[in-house]
C-alpha cells in the first residue's frame, strides 16, 4: 500500500517522510518479499534530484535484498568524493543488510581517521574474518577514546577475537587499563577456560561476596574523609569518570545514555560507595543486562530497548543495535546490573579521591589530559572536547576554522582539556587584512582572567608574544618574520615550567613561568578574519 501511495507522490518532502517511516519500521529485518511495483518506483526515486530521497530509497532497496542497490551502496561508501551524508547512509544500510562483500571497504575505513572510522569499526563486529584483529590492533594506539571503545567491543564480539585481545594486552600492544570493569564482565560471559584463567590472573574476582564488599567499603572510607576529597584533583577525576562511569552515564551533558543521568553534587560518600561497590544490591528493571548470542557466533551485550516479533533492540556500550530475531540463537537476562562490580577496585587511593571530588562538582570542570585520552584533544571531525564562544568555529575537511565578525568582537575556542607538560604541533594560516589571531602557549584562566603567554599573529605582521598577568598585557617582540599568510608549522613544547616555540621549523621563543597546567585556546578578532588550523596534535612529554 505504501509503495502504491509513493508512486503517486511527487513532493520530495512527503516522499522522504514515508521512506523514513518504512526504513525505521523495517530496521533490523532482511530479505523481505519485494512489494509489487517496487522496481518501477525505485527507478523513479533513485533518479530524484533530492539527495535524501535517493539515500532513503537506496536503504529501503537494500532491505528488500536488491543486489543492484547493494552494489550502488558499496560504490558510494568506497568513493571519498561522495557526500559525507551519502557515505554514512550507505554504511548504515550495508551493515543492516550484513553485506559480506562490504568487508574489504569496512577494513579500509577502519584504518583511516575521519567520521566513518568509528562506525566501520563497529561494523566489523558482524564478521568473523582473520583480517579484523590485526587491522584493529594496528590503529589502536592512534585512536581516540570512542574509537578505542568501539575496537574493544568489536574484539569482544567472539571468544577467538577476545583471546587475541588479551594476547595483545600481554604483549603491551594494548594498555592493561583499557580492560575496564564493563569489559571484564563481558569477558566473563564467554565462560571460556582460557579467558577465565587470564581474568583470574590479571583482574581478580569480578564478583565478590556481600561480606567482601562491606569490607572493601569500610577500607575505602578510611581514605575518603571530606577534607581529603576536597584536596583532590577534580580535573583528573573527570578523566577517570570518562574512562569508567562516563561510558554509560551522562554528567553535565557529556557521556553515555545507557544508565541514568548523574546530576553531580554527590557529597554523601556512603551513598556513592554502596552504589558503586555493590551495584547489584538493587537492580532496576530498566538496567538489567542481557547477553544475546547470534547464529554467526557473535555475542552482543546490552540493555533491551525494544523487543517485538521480528527484532530485538539493544543499547550497548558503543551503539544501539537492532538485531533480526531470526539471527538470535540465545538470549539471557543477567542477574547482575549493567553497572559492574569492581568499577573502582583497580584504582589507587588518590584516584578514588579524585573521582569522588569530581562527582561533588556542581558544574563542569576541565578534563586533565592523560596517556589514555590525549588522542581526544582534536579528532578532526567535530568540536568534541572544545568550547566555542560563538558559532564562528567550524570543522571543514578536517581543519579547524574560525571566522571574525563585523562587530569587531573577539571570538574564542578553548579546549575542554588541560595539560601539564606537553608538545603541541599544528599548521596555521591566518587571512584578512585586519586579522588578529592568538594561540595560548602556556597558562590558563585564573580567577576569571587568563594568566600566561600567548602568540599573536596575522594581519600581514610578524608574530609577537604577550605575557598576561594581573597587570596590563606585556608585549614581547618575536625573532620570527613569518606572517602566517600561508600554512606555517608551529610546535609548542612545555616542560617543567619552560615553554619553547618553533615557527616554520626555527626556534622563535622561550619563556619561563611557575610550573602549572595549560588550557589550549585560540582567539580571533577582525571583520573578515579567518583562522585555519590543520594537523593539530597534542602529545604528553615526560
Amino acid at each position: 500500500m505504501l509503495v502504491q501511495t509513493l508512486a503517486k507522490i511527487e513532493n520530495p518532502a512527503v516522499q522522504i517522510n514515508i521512506l523514513k517511516g518504512m526504513n525505521t519500521s523495517l530496521k533490523g529485518r532482511r530479505d523481505l518479499p519485494v512489494p509489487a511495483g517496487w522496481a518501477e518506483l525505485y527507478a523513479k526515486l533513485k533518479a530524484s534530484p533530492d539527495g535524501e530521497v535517493r539515500r532513503q530509497a537506496q536503504a529501503l532497496a537494500a532491505t528488500f535484498g536488491g543486489g543492484a542497490a547493494l552494489e550502488e551502496l558499496r560504490a558510494t561508501l568506497a568513493n571519498p568524493q561522495a557526500t559525507p551524508a551519502g557515505r554514512s547512509s550507505a554504511l548504515e544500510s550495508l551493515v543492516a543488510a550484513r553485506d559480506a562483500a562490504s568487508l574489504p571497504i569496512f577494513l579500509e575505513l577502519a584504518k583511516v581517521p575521519g567520521p566513518l572510522r568509528a562506525p566501520a569499526i563497529r561494523a566489523l563486529a558482524g564478521f568473523d574474518d582473520p583480517r579484523i584483529v590485526p587491522a584493529l590492533l594496528a590503529g589502536f594506539a592512534a585512536s581516540d577514546s570512542a574509537e578505542k571503545r568501539d575496537a574493544l567491543n568489536t574484539l569482544l564480539a567472539r571468544p577467538a577475537t577476545a583471546r587475541a585481545l588479551l594476547a595483545a594486552v600481554e604483549a603491551k600492544t594494548v594498555d592493561r587499563a583499557a580492560i575496564t570493569a564493563p569489559l571484564a564482565r563481558q569477558l566473563q560471559s564467554f565462560q571460556d577456560p582460557e579467558i577465565d584463567a587470564w581474568m583470574t590472573k590479571h583482574w581478580g574476582a569480578v564478583r565478590t561476596s556481600s561480606a567482601e564488599k562491606q569490607a572493601q567499603i569500610a577500607k575505602m572510607k578510611e581514605f575518603l574523609a571530606t577534607e581529603l576529597i576536597l584536596k583532590a584533583d577534580a580535573s583528573r577525576g573527570r578523566s577517570l569518570f570518562s574512562q569508567t562511569c562516563g561510558v554509560c552515564h551522562t554528567m553535565f551533558g557529556v557521556g553515555g545514555k545507557i544508565g541514568p543521568e548523574l546530576p553531580g553534587s554527590f557529597e554523601d560518600v556512603d551513598y556513592l560507595l554502596q552504589n558503586i561497590v555493590d551495584p547489584n544490591a538493587l537492580i532496576g528493571k530498566d538496567y538489567q543486562q542481557s547477553f544475546v548470542r547470534l547464529k554467526d557466533g557473535q555475542t552482543v551485550s546490552g540493555i533491551v530497548a525494544g523487543d517485538d516479533a521480528s527484532t530485538v533492540t539493544l543499547k550497548t556500550l558503543g551503539d544501539t543495535l537492532t538485531l533480526y530475531r531470526a539471527d538470535v540463537v540465545e538470549m539471557k537476562v543477567s542477574e547482575q546490573s549493567m553497572m559492574p562490580e569492581g568499577l573502582i577496585s583497580a584504582l589507587d587511593e588518590e584516584s578514588v579521591r579524585d573521582l569522588f571530588h569530581y562527582l561533588r562538582q556542581r558544574q563542569q570542570v576541565p578534563m586533565l589530559a592523560t596517556a589514555l585520552n590525549a588522542n581526544d584533544f582534536f579528532n578532526g571531525n567535530d568540536l568534541s572536547r572544545w568550547v566555542a564562544s560563538s558559532d564562528a568555529w567550524k570543522i571543514e575537511n578536517g581543519e579547524l576554522v574560525g571566522r571574525g565578525n563585523a562587530q569587531q568582537q573577539s571570538t574564542a575556542l578553548s579546549s575542554e582539556m588541560i595539560v601539564g607538560d606537553f608538545k603541541l604541533t599544528a599548521e596555521v594560516k591566518v587571512a584578512g587584512a585586519g586579522a588578529v589571531a592568538e594561540l595560548v602557549l602556556f597558562g590558563a584562566p585564573h580567577d576569571g582572567k587568563f594568566a600566561g603567554y600567548s602568540l599573536s599573529c596575522g594581519g600581514g605582521s610578524a608574530p609577537n608574544f604577550w605575557l598576561y598577568s594581573k597587570d596590563a598585557p606585556k608585549f614581547i617582540a618575536s625573532s620570527s618574520a613569518a606572517t602566517f599568510a600561508d600554512w606555517t608549522k608551529l610546535e609548542v613544547t612545555v616542560f617543567k615550567g619552560t615553554a619553547s616555540l618553533q615557527i616554520g621549523g626555527e626556534p622563535s621563543g622561550r619563556f619561563t613561568a611557575t610550573p602549572g597546567r595549560t588550557r589550549p585556546a585560540f582567539y580571533l578578532l577582525g571583520d573578515g578574519a579567518e583562522l585555519r588550523v590543520r594537523n593539530l596534535k597534542l602529545e604528553l612529554t615526560e
